[in-house]
């Protein structure tokens, strides 16, 4: 085997040995973990009896001193006092089984995190993986297969393993298709991402010395991964880029956290966590930070915890204000805003359609998308083409956040559609609900669009406050009649209120209003209580009032209003609307313009007055296509008619 590529495809075989005794999409919890168990055993090889002889010498140390000892008998991050190594154990075949359970039990607590991690959370770590091996007649041969491979530093360095363990990922993902939606983001569109984050920053990374980044829903490390490797390469190879991420999954996390050893990062940066719930990482601030967030995923298990974070105001991450509790996506955005730091920090995070606009004004989402624009610091929005991942064909967008623009984009937010076909690429095979990819050129072309910040087709360009709207509340008056009918009257007298006066008064309430029945109807709603006040020698009450009108009064648009009893006009309730008046607009204007044409008698409520916000994507990129003509239609239909004709005579003369 002479490159990586080799090394990582005879390791992809290895899976042939288990095809008969596993599902395809089982065949990582074989490969991951013994194929870091052989990089671990390599790297180890040259102190491996070094550390044996410092366990035994520092076993009566506390165990914290006796990991920092142990590891600088390594030299490595991590250890293994057991006598065994994966080849010494094929020197005892009938003991694989106890000698195997040892050799696990001999690594360091961070590995065997990983381990643990690695068999979905099981207390017995790896244990329920190799002792299925092993009543499978597989460990010896599983075990012989990794050994024979060689993974030490000389052979493969750190860039080559993760390259290798990148490669193993991606064909175990993409094998299983549907399940790799949720854990796993297509590389195209991470590709993407990273050009559109770091690109526009080449001068000022040409320049730095250290970087961190940073993905709060990490999965397998494949962002963290791909950024690292991208500013290495294509920006600044001498830059020192710390990596960070947090993973909700037991597996994906020990993928990515294994990953991370492998490659030389310090595999204490991936934590195993909630994000939303727990912040593992309380207090740091990140450069760059980029994350697919899962779509549509609810919080309801963590209510209580989120909405006591939310009520901590500006002190928690969530004080704008909180998504619906169907969908946290939103969530994952402002846990990034609260880490970003004052001198700038850019964020790249995928949605799908629904943070740009749903929600009405003063809600959660519309709260958020406020606090984003309001501060300036949604940079630009990219639409993707459908069908670009594993699990969803569903419309995605990349949003990025930046609060630092440059001179030239502060106020300014940039809208690209780049969902149409001169964005993607056909895929030969389907993998899962992925159609198609964006190839290096495309990704070049929507990178092209984003650096001219200019007008086009395929971009639009707008004011912050072109997303915001007022919510007025529009008011117009009640109107009633009085027609007094034998129907109305009687459910008046069996109406609760009625009942329940004492003495007299409900016949006394009774004859007052059959004198008032000659007039009827009353289209006064103010005139008509003058008149029943006058006949009755006790005082209405408000209560009694509104039964009365409930009972005895219908809406006539001809009637006069109603008002209260300081005269003012009261509402109807019924005919209340609300008008969504763009903030550039005046109200006052708008509201004559717009409104009192058609409903001469209406008013504002502007004490309910609520501002919103919304991205209307679609609108701003719909183009018009006329309706067809009905001469060209009718043509159509004759050709189709005379095309039936011939292929019948066709089929008769057969």
């Amino acid at each position: 085997m002479q490159n990586h590529s080799e090394i990582a495809e005879f390791l992809w075989k290895i899976a042939d040995l288990v095809k008969d005794d596993y599902d395809a999409k089982d065949y990582e919890d074989v490969i991951l973990p013994f194929t870091l168990l052989r990089r671990l055993d390599c790297v180890l090889e040259p102190t491996r009896q070094a550390v044996r002889d410092a366990a035994e010498k520092y076993k009566t140390q506390p165990d914290n001193l006796r990991d920092m000892l142990l590891k600088k008998a390594a030299g490595q991050s991590f250890y293994n006092t057991s006598e065994y190594s994966l080849v010494e154990l094929l020197k005892r075949p009938n003991d694989l089984g106890p000698n195997f359970s040892a050799y696990l039990s001999g690594f360091s607590v961070n590995v065997k995190d990983i381990l643990y991690n690695f068999s979905g959370g099981e207390e017995k770590g790896l244990n329920p993986i190799y002792e299925t091996l092993l009543r499978k007649r597989l460990l010896f041969k599983v075990t012989q297969a990794f050994s024979d491979v060689q993974l030490d530093p000389e052979t493969v360095d750190n860039h080559g393993m993760g390259t290798i363990f990148e490669y193993l990922i991606r064909k175990f993902k993409e094998a299983s298709n549907e399940a790799a939606g949720q854990f796993y983001t297509p590389r195209d569109i991470i590709r993407l991402m990273v050009k559109l984050m770091f690109e526009p920053d080449r001068d000022k990374l040409a320049k730095e010395k250290l970087l961190g980044i940073y993905d709060p829903a990490c999965g397998t490390g494949g962002m963290l991964t791909i950024a690292k490797e991208y500013l290495l390469a294509a920006v600044n190879p001498e830059l020192e880029v710390s990596v960070f991420g947090q993973e909700i999954n037991e597996k994906t996390y020990a993928i990515a956290k294994a990953d991370m050893l492998m490659k030389g990062e310090d595999p204490e940066n991936i934590k195993r966590e909630n994000t939303l719930s727990h912040d593992l990482l309380p207090g740091r601030q990140f450069n760059y930070m980029l994350s697919n967030p899962p779509f549509g995923k609810d919080w309801k298990n963590i209510r209580d915890e989120i909405e006591a974070e939310h009520a901590r105001g500006d002190a928690g991450r969530y004080a704008p204000g909180l998504p619906d509790v169907g969908d946290g996506a939103m969530l994952f955005l402002l846990h990034k805003m609260s880490k970003m730091a004052p001198q700038g920090s850019k964020i790249a995070i995928i949605f799908n359609g629904s943070p740009l606009f749903n929600g009405d004004a003063g809600s959660g989402p519309s709260n958020i998308r406020k606090h984003i624009l309001e501060n300036d610091w949604l940079d630009a929005i990219v639409a993707m083409p459908n069908d670009l991942f594993y699990n969803t064909g569903i419309a995605t967008y990349i949003w990025l956040i930046n609060n630092n623009k440059p001179a030239v984009r502060r106020g300014k937010v940039q809208l690209i559609n780049a969902s149409g076909e001169e964005f993607r690429t056909m895929l030969r095979r389907n993998l899962g609900k992925k159609r198609v990819e964006i190839s290096e050129d495309q990704a070049a072309s929507i990178l092209g669009i984003y650096d001219a910040f200019e007008a086009s087709k395929f971009c639009k360009l707008f004011d912050t406050t072109d997303f915001g709207y007022t919510k007025v509340t529009v008011e117009r008056p009640l109107r009633l009649r009085y027609d007094l009918t034998p129907e109305q009257r009687d459910a008046l007298r069996l109406d609760g209120a009625v009942l329940k006066l004492k003495d007299d008064k409900g016949k006394q309430l009774e004859t007052s209003i059959d004198e008032l029945t000659d007039k009827a109807p009353w289209l006064d709603d103010g005139l008509f209580f003058v008149a029943l006040t006058a006949a009755l020698p006790w005082k209405l009450t408000q209560g009694l009032i509104k039964s009365i009108r409930s009972a005895l009064a219908v809406r006539d648009e001809t009637a006069e209003p109603v008002r209260d009893a300081d005269g003012k006009q009261v509402p109807d309730a019924e005919l209340r609307d609300c008008e969504n008046v763009p903030l550039k607009d005046d109200v006052d204007t708008y509201f004559a313009c717009e409104v009192l044409p058609h409903v001469p008698d209406a008013w504002m409520d502007r004490s309910k007055d609520k501002v919103g916000y919304e991205i209307s994507f679609t609108r701003y990129f719909y183009e018009y296509t006329p309706l067809r003509s009905t001469t060209e239609i009718g043509a159509e239909l004759l050709a189709l008619d005379e095309e039936t004709e011939n292929l019948l005579r066709e089929i008769v003369r057969v």
